[in-house]
């Protein structure tokens, strides 16, 4: 019975960390398209003509794209499903068009540096802030 009791949480354990592996690698091995943002009840829809982008580097431990008018970079950090972004840092461009473009790229990249945890599934990513916001994000490239 003992030897049962150990086969069996052994397989539990392996089976834990092939998932937890899954999730880090589906996260770093494609680049993402951000499709809504804000609070879960009452999502923002990407502004169109607008693409907003991140794309997790594990050889470089960094996560970069555009924010919808700039291009972002920072560090981050994986632990099991918990996610933690640091030194955000982006261009200075300003742009007009369209109209709102600022606003929605500032409320980005001010969640994206909130970031606390995330999860992948078949062909979508979704970032949760400390606030409860989400970033919703769909797979651009593999």
């Amino acid at each position: 019975m003992k030897k049962l009791i150990i086969s069996l949480f052994m397989v539990f354990t392996v089976l834990t960390v092939a998932a937890c592996g899954t999730s880090v690698s589906a996260l770093e091995e494609n680049k993402w398209s951000l499709k809504s943002y804000g609070e879960q009840s009452n999502p923002e829809q990407v502004l169109e003509g607008t693409e907003v982008t991140a794309t997790f580097d594990s050889g470089e431990g960094q996560v970069s794209g555009s924010g919808g008018c700039n291009t972002y970079f920072a560090s981050y950090e994986v632990k099991g499903n918990n996610l933690s972004i640091s030194d955000l840092a982006w261009t200075e461009m300003a742009c007009i068009s369209p109209v709102g473009v600022m606003e929605q790229e500032q409320e980005f990249l001010s969640l994206l540096g909130d970031a606390e945890s995330f999860q992948v599934d078949d062909t979508s990513l979704t970032i949760t802030c400390s606030n409860g916001s989400q970033l919703y994000f769909t797979i651009i490239s593999q």
